[in-house]
Parts: structure tokens; sequence; C-alpha cells
């Protein structure tokens, strides 16, 4: 059975899977090169659609990654916090002032009406408008199925890391801002195949939220820049750190007693921007980074230690988008109680569709199959890139060369200090880039680092990047690494470099803690990619290169030869590896 899931709001996502198995999985942003983009993923289902040789007409069902679907622009209504409601109507910011004053304390319940009213009238015209974007590309008339919201963040978590052949018990916990009413939750599957939701908390205790409005107070943006608030903790002194924890986080949120699967809080968690601006002015932006990261690592490493001591069950998975936080992942896979970790890799809202589609297979008795890899989206043929050369006239602006082995090129030029963005094959699924969207470098010179960050990248000083090690080199670098007990192919956890790497990856690792968020390269995953990299090693000694996103800074990583060119016009690269072609500003 042909299937077609379907994100919507916030990185509006599409996956298509067959018989159990993930198929393609492509982002709206990747059409529409909007970061994160919301727009009705139709560029994207067409798209993918064309990748994988179906038409509409051969889609058999629709699941839609969530309960409720509201219409573009409704979320400044639905979070409650006063820096969104302000984008409300003035009836609606009336309402709100007296829902939350004496007058709303003794009598709830209009208020309460009043709001489910508007929010039901948000669901209708949400449907409608999927309705409509649906006719709109010859999808009208399919059934439609909407999939509970950490269901699927569940579902994509353990079916898309979950081997196969295994039948091993397993604990699966998802996280996030909120989701159909619920921000995290914990699941089993049994030996036999039962799967049981053991515990849900509700959005009023999220500590996604709390995440998301301290990024905010930090003068950052929600739902995009957690990452950099994660980037900028390990720069706060200890101590201090710990007294800005105890004063304004620690009292917040808590396990809740009698039944810690659950999060408890004093407020709900949607206003800790306000708290924040009660509490919290005055504090050192580091101080509150590193408070707040605390926070995160303490309560979610309890909140799992619970679950296994409940169950027995030492295997665990996650998903959710507090799971994106690298440094929470490598607390979790060190924890004595956890035999194996698998984090669901780009765990946003974005794999929801992903775990849309295993839901529906698994729910029916069809055999799930895991992901291979992440090269999921689009690609392009010999013939389409010949074709993007000639109509953009290329040759009259820069030097172009064709190279039977282009991976040989490539790291000789690596080797010599030069960067280069490498567009091959299908791309990436997810936040990351895996190799085949790539800017590479050499990672022991400091000036990979510099080069791509002030002139191509334009990232904050404190935000490191990343590298991508061979399998057979990543017991030299990585502290502690066990493929048996986590595999680190997606850079969605971290380690603490070992000397070696240090002084091998040095442009490539934190430079405040000396952490790597490392994608371990296999062979079967990406042969090309791989071969690059050996190549490299030969000439180098060095088993990695420097591997971050192709991109422009504020776009998101590209996925069409347009979107290369783009990066390459605008920025200080001086190559584009597209292909079998290399393009170069450089005149020969």
């Amino acid at each position: 059975m042909k299937l077609l899931a379907i994100q919507t709001g916030h990185n509006a996502t599409v996956a298509v899977s067959e018989s159990g198995e993930i198929k393609g999985v492509l982002s709206q942003e990747k059409c529409d090169n909007v970061k994160n983009s919301s727009d009705f993923p139709s560029d994207a289902i067409l798209a993918l659609l064309k990748e994988v040789g179906w038409n509409a007409s051969q889609i058999e069902q629709i699941l839609i990654s969530g309960l409720t679907v509201y219409p573009p622009g409704a979320y400044a209504y639905i979070y409650d916090t006063k820096n969104r409601i302000k984008e409300a109507s003035r009836v609606i910011r009336i309402a709100k002032v007296i829902s939350d004053s004496w007058l709303g304390s003794v009598f709830p319940w209009p208020f309460r009406t009043l709001k489910k009213i508007r929010l039901s009238n948000l669901e209708r015209r949400g449907n409608n408008y999927v309705n409509d974007r649906l006719t709109s590309i010859g999808l009208r008339e399919k059934p439609i199925k909407h999939i509970e919201h950490h269901e699927c963040h569940a579902r994509a978590a353990y079916h898309a890391l979950e081997p196969s052949e295994s039948s091993k018990p397993a604990l699966i916990f998802t996280m996030d801002g909120m989701g159909d009413n619920s921000c995290a939750t914990v699941t089993t599957m049994s030996e036999d195949g039962k799967w049981e939701k053991l515990a849900s908390t509700p959005i009023a205790s999220s500590l996604g939220s709390i995440y998301s409005n301290t990024t905010r107070f930090l003068g950052m943006k929600v739902m995009e820049h957690e990452y950099k608030v994660m980037g900028l903790a390990p720069y706060a002194k200890y101590e201090y750190m710990l007294d800005t924890y105890e004063r304004i986080f620690r009292p917040v949120i808590w396990l809740k007693k009698g039944n810690p699967l659950i999060f408890e809080s004093k407020l709900h968690t949607s206003q800790f921007y306000d708290y924040l601006a009660e509490h919290a002015i005055g504090e050192r932006f580091d101080n509150l980074a590193a408070a707040l990261q605390h926070l995160t690592e303490e309560l979610v490493t309890q909140w799992i230690r619970y679950a296994i001591q409940k169950t027995g069950i030492r295997r665990v998975f996650t998903g959710g988008g507090v799971f994106m936080n690298v440094k929470l992942n490598r607390k979790i896979q060190e924890m004595e109680e956890v035999e194996q970790a698998y984090f669901m890799p780009s765990c946003g809202d974005e794999s929801n569709p992903i775990g849309a589609c295993y839901h529906y297979a698994a729910t029916r008795g069809c055999k799930t199959e895991p992901l291979k890899n992440l090269y999921l989206g689009v690609g392009y043929s010999s013939n389409e890139i010949d074709e993007f050369i000639d109509r953009n006239e290329l040759e009259n602006r820069y030097t172009i060369s064709k190279h039977t082995h282009i991976e040989a090129k490539i790291s000789d030029l690596l080797a010599k200090g030069e960067v280069v963005a490498r567009f091959s094959g299908r791309c990436e699924w997810g936040a990351r880039s895996l190799g085949n969207r790539a800017i590479l470098a050499h990672p022991s010179q400091m000036e990979s680092f510099y080069t791509v960050n002030d002139y191509i990248k334009s990232r904050d000083f404190w935000m490191p990047f990343a590298p991508s090690i061979l399998d057979t080199a990543a017991q030299k670098y990585l502290k502690g690494y066990d493929r048996n007990k986590v595999k680190a192919s997606y850079m969605i956890t971290a380690f603490e470099a070992t000397e070696l790497g240090v002084q091998h990856l040095r442009a490539a690792l934190h430079q405040g803690d000396h952490t790597l968020r490392p994608q371990v390269v296999e062979k079967d995953a990406n042969p090309d990619y791989y071969h690059l990299i050996r190549m490299f090693e030969a000439k180098t000694g060095v088993g990695a290169v420097l591997n971050t996103s192709l991109n422009l800074h504020g776009y998101p990583l590209v996925a069409t030869p347009e979107q290369a060119l783009m990066a390459l016009e605008n920025s200080g690269l001086k190559y584009l590896a597209i292909g079998p072609y290399l393009i170069s500003k450089l005149k020969i």
C-alpha cells in the first residue's frame, strides 16, 4: 500500500512509504528555500513523488501527523505567551487579560468555553485548508487519517532505528514543546510486540517550552536557535551556573511525586518568558544558558532512570525536538542504567511523517523496515546537471572541469587546505549535512574554521562545526565510543574527544569543552563519501573531514542545483563539486 504522510505547520515535511519501508522524506524548506518553512508542503509532495516514480493517483492513503491541523497564521493565537498574544485580535487580547485577572480565576468557565469555541473554529478552518491544498495537487477525496503527535515521535524513533531482526523489549521516550496536548511520553514495546503508553505529561509542564522561552529571552529565535543556547552553555563557569540554576530554574519544574514518569511545574510553562522577565533580569547570558542546559540534563536523565527502574528495560529510544540536544543525549548514553541508546536523527516535527507511516504499517500487522540511511530527498542525474550548467551559462563565469573520480579531486583540494562544497546524490533528510549537501574542509587546521565561519556561514563565534569520521577511526577520536551501545551516524549525539581527536579534529570540535558531534561514516551508508574520506586519510593521516551544511546563513540545507549555485555566488566559497563537475571561481 502506497502511503503519503504529511506534517503541517512548523517545518512542514512529507514522507512516502510502501509495505513498511520509507521510500523518501522531504521538507518544504528544501523546495521553497525558506528555513523551517510552514507553508503547506505541496512542492515537497510533488517533488518527492517524482523522485520515487509515483503519481498522485497511486496514493492509497494520506496520513496527517497530528490530531489537529490549524490554518496558516493560527499559531499566534494558540500559544499563550504574552509575546505572541499581541498578534491576536483586540477581542482575544481583552479576553486574555480578563482571564488572567482575579475575575478569570473566580469565573473560569466562560473563558474556557470561549477558548474551546475558538480552537474548534481554527480546527475547522485548518481541515478546509488541508483539503483545498490536497485538491490543488490531484489528491482530492483520498482517505485521510490523523495520527497523534507523540505517537508519531515514538513510532519514528523505534521503527526507524530498531534492527529488523530484533525482538528485545524497548523503552521509548518523547519530549518536545507541545503536540496534541502532550509534551512528553513514556512507552514500552514488549518482546511480543505489545505497544503500551505508560505516561504522558500535559503541555502545562513542558521542559521543551522552558527551553524555547529561555531561547527567546536570550534574544534568539524560538524553534530555531535552541541549539545556539546549548552551544553557549559550556562557556559558563560551573559555580556561577549552579547558583543561577538553584535560584531561577530548579524551583519551576520537577518530576511528579508518586509518579516520576510525569513532569509537574509551579506555573504554566508557556508563560516562562514572563517568569524570566520577572526573575532573571541582570543574569549573565552564559549562566542562563548553562543553567537551562543543566536543568534539562538533570531532569531528563532522572526521568529515564525512573522509567528503567519501573520497567527493567534498558534499551532506550528517544524522539521529539528536545532530543535534538546532543549534549543531553551524551548524558543519556553515558548512564550506567542504559544498555543501548538509539537517538532518532533530526527528531523534531520533521520526523513525524516517518512515524505516521510506521504507525499505520505496524498497527496493521505489516513488518516495518528500519532506515538504512537518511539520503531520502531529491537527486539529480548527470544529464540534469549538464542541462543546469548549460542553462545558466556557467562556463562563461567559472572554470569547470569534469572528473571521472570527483571524490579524488575533492580529497586533493581538502588535503591542500581548500574548502569545497559537495553536491552529490539524493539530498539528506533532516537538519544535518551528512556529506551529500556539505561544505568540507581539513579538520586539523583552524584556518578551516575561520574560513568557513567568516567567509561562508557567518555563524556565531561560539558555535562548533562537526566532523565526518570513518568508522575505522571512531575509537581513536571519540572517548568511550562503542557502536554496540550507541551508533553515531547522524550527528545526533556527542562525545568527548581523545587527545588524538583534539589534535586531528581541532577545527571540528567545540572549542569550549572539546566535545564532538560526529557523523561516523560507514561504507554501506554512503560508499562515495566514505571513499572520499579514505583518500583524504591516505594523504593526511587524518580519518575525518570537517563537515558543515551547504547553505547560506539563515537558509536551509540546499537540495537543488539552483540553491547550491546561490550559495556559491553569495559567499566566499571557491569550489563547488556538483555531480562529476568541479566549478571553481579561480581561473586555471
